[in-house]
């Protein structure tokens, strides 16, 4: 009788349990498990706008270079390119929006740093979008927003971190909350548009795209697919709009790395956060990479521009910190691996045996350590007694 009541039990649960999160599990399993810890640098909003990105680039190229994984391999930062910015004088004067595209004539030193840096392996260009913004937004924030009206005249010296957060958002119009969405029409034209100008100054079409402030839609991953882009880098998940106090909304699926989006691109996630300038550090980062090395993923690390432009304290503790977290991996890791994420993408589709694990045993085993930091999942596996033949399993297959 109780081991007929234990079987019901666990059979009524466990069918609840792939009801309420079966999805998710599922993903999990077919994510591939890194055989070797991968580290990258991500690092946004690079291009239009602001003074001193040559300069910093290239002191990044140097560091960048002092290390080298056991393949020879320098670590890669990749840079989320932003095309353009508003030309504020031209805008207030002709009364539509007029944009400044980053070119040999505006921005040649940050051009030639950044060329010398892909030819050297440690930067890898992205497409981070035509501006960091949805223009018409812009335009229509600016007639009841002082702060948006100031920016705009001092644009394209302007810095587009210092817009409001939910108008740094490109794929919706967050003019007024909440967001409203763009259609698609509009959409695949200014996808169209962004591709275009990426490969006339890049000489080709992006292959991975950064959506900004991570807001993006189906409609826009379509328009990226048709145009070239094969992977989407993700926090893992996507949010579609932005709510009545700006904050992400709409959908919010958790997303694997390697798993298919609409189009057929397939999406990377990024979820370790490196911003010295907030209090970072090498040593907090190390722990993330040792983390997602023990769970078959790569260490994405974000950060952005502003960590290393300037001349202050944040600018030297960012590069202090950079250092920092390159010497603790190759020391800590010997088998730690730096590629770019188109690199990484490619590895995962194709899974090589050299990096993707196929024995079952070690693919369970790791399975099961990233469903128990699912807390949602965690919670279930206690309440339904479920976590103790799971824990079981997790010994017998490590």
């Amino acid at each position: 009788m109780l081991l007929t009541g234990l079987v019901l039990w666990f059979a009524t649960t466990g069918v609840l349990i792939l009801l309420l999160a079966g999805k998710g599990i599922l993903a999990s399993f077919r994510e591939p498990v890194l055989r070797r810890p991968v580290l990258i640098i991500e690092s946004d909003d690079w291009g239009a706008g602001g003074n001193g990105q040559a300069q910093a680039l290239g002191e990044i190229a140097e560091l960048l270079k002092s290390f080298a994984d056991r393949d020879g391999h320098h670590p890669v930062m990749t840079l989320g390119i932003v095309l353009a910015t508003a030309d504020g004088g031209k805008t207030l004067a002709s009364g539509s929006y007029q944009r400044e595209i980053i070119s040999p004539r505006t921005h040649a030193p940050l051009l030639e740093v950044i060329s010398s840096g892909v030819e050297s392996g440690v930067f890898s260009v992205q497409l981070h979008g035509m501006e960091h913004f949805w223009p018409p937004a812009i335009m229509a924030a600016c007639t009841t927003d002082n702060a948006v009206a100031d920016w705009l005249r001092d644009a394209p010296a302007a810095r587009t971190e210092d817009l409001p957060a939910a108008l740094q958002s490109r794929w919706v119009d967050a003019s007024s909350l909440p967001a409203r969405p763009l259609e698609a029409g509009s959409i695949q034209q200014a996808v169209r548009e962004e591709t275009g100008v990426f490969r006339e100054i890049f000489g080709r079409l992006p292959a991975v795209a950064v959506p900004p402030t991570f807001i993006w839609n189906a409609d826009v991953e379509y328009a990226w697919a048709t145009s070239g882009v094969g992977v989407i880098v993700t926090p893992g998940a996507r949010y579609e709009s932005r709510d009545a106090n700006g904050r992400p909304a709409g959908r919010g699926d958790l997303l694997y790395n390697g798993q298919p989006g609409d189009g057929n691109v397939i999406y990377l996630v990024r979820d370790v956060y490196f911003e010295p300038a907030f209090g970072h550090t090498g040593n907090q980062a190390l722990a993330a990479l040792a983390d997602r090395t023990e769970l078959g993923r790569p260490a994405l690390f974000e950060t952005h521009r502003f960590n290393f432009l300037g001349a202050g304290e944040d600018r030297d503790r960012s590069m202090t910190e950079l250092r920092r977290l390159l010497q603790l991996a190759v020391e800590r890791f010997p088998g730690v691996a730096f590629m770019s994420s188109g690199e990484l993408a490619k590895i995962i589709a194709q899974r090589p045996p050299e990096w993707i694990e196929q024995r079952w045993r070690r693919r369970v085993h790791v399975w099961l350590s990233r469903l128990g930091r699912v807390p949602r999942l965690r919670k279930l596996g206690w309440l339904s007694g479920w976590m103790l033949p799971a824990g079981l399993l997790w010994r017998i297959s490590a």
